[in-house]
């Protein structure tokens, strides 16, 4: 992964962002196109780039890259949900400010922002990889993310099986038995898939473009989350991951997706639960700020300290 490209992939999806920030300020993305926009993503570009991701060179190192990837990001959820439980206690949090904590740095958005950066970077093979950890977000979120904001709760096992994870499963399935779609409908799916970056950058820069600027100053906890979120996993993710001998596709993807910022879906429970809502919502778009310097960041650390 060369530095130089790497940056101009981040700054393109970026300048993408603020385009959506300025169109939101400007009423030409109102709520119902935002509205719109979204279940565009969920129900058509994304499940169409996740298919269209196995139509890469099939090489002896993908399988292994896709196991190691699959354990190393279940194992990193579960070391990352046993720090933050201990920071929050050491801290004093009180309960609904330890979910919110919890969940903003557990739960990243490695999907509306990692699969246009891993694809940026990596191409189709970048996206296929991101569906491995995707499937392990949404298992965790829809078990232990729930759970966190109500043990009252009843998990719905069926919100594990939505557009995204079934297309998942479907590129798992072709790549596993080496299936291709025929050309037409190959060359369709990836052009469809392909609207995942520009739509979901203008997306999140709507979304940013609602918060109130004052707000984002006044929460001090913010600032604590994000530096957990957007520097320390990610680091500690790259030098762990180079020490134990991961490859460099490896260790790439893996920090890559830990380096995402806080997920909407944190400010979205936080909501439905009444459960700090105010931080979960400035946690979401503070995060996601930053992460135009962090993301980088973290980008010029592995390129030349750590591959």
């Amino acid at each position: 992964m060369d530095f130089n490209t790497a940056i101009s992939q981040i700054l393109i999806l970026f300048i993408i962002m603020f385009i959506g920030v300025a169109a939101k300020r400007k009423r030409i993305i109102d709520i119902g196109v935002q509205d719109s926009i979204s279940v565009l993503l969920m129900k058509i570009a994304l499940p169409a780039l996740i298919v269209s991701s196995t139509n890469f060179e099939r090489t002896s190192e993908v399988l292994p890259n896709m196991i190691s990837i699959l354990v190393i990001t279940i194992v990193s959820y579960l070391l990352v949900i046993i720090f933050c439980i201990i920071t929050a206690k050491w801290l004093h949090f009180d309960k609904k400010t330890a979910n919110v904590f919890i969940s903003l740095i557990v739960f990243g958005n490695v999907g509306f922002m990692g699969y246009p950066v891993a694809r940026a970077f990596f191409a189709e093979i970048g996206v296929f990889y991101a569906t491995v950890v995707n499937l392990v977000f949404t298992t965790f979120l829809w078990t232990y993310g729930i759970l966190l904001f109500d043990r009252q709760e009843k998990i719905d096992l069926k919100k594990l099986f939505n557009l995204g994870s079934i297309s998942s499963f479907i590129a798992l399935l072709m790549f596993a038995f080496q299936l291709k779609l025929p050309y037409p409908l190959q060359t369709a799916m990836d052009l469809t898939g392909k609207m995942t970056a520009p739509l979901s950058m203008l997306l999140i820069g709507a979304l940013i473009a609602e918060i109130d600027i004052s707000k984002l100053v006044s929460n001090k906890k913010v600032y604590l989350v994000s530096s957990i979120k957007l520097v320390i996993i990610p680091l500690a993710t790259a030098y762990s991951l180079k020490f134990m001998g991961f490859n460099a596709m490896v260790i790439s993807i893996c920090t890559i997706m830990a380096s995402m910022p806080s997920g909407a879906t944190n400010a979205i429970f936080a909501s439905q639960f009444d459960s700090e809502p105010l931080f979960a919502s400035v946690g979401v778009f503070i995060t996601t700020l930053l992460s135009i310097l962090t993301l980088p960041l973290t980008v010029y650390v592995l390129t030349n300290f750590i591959l």
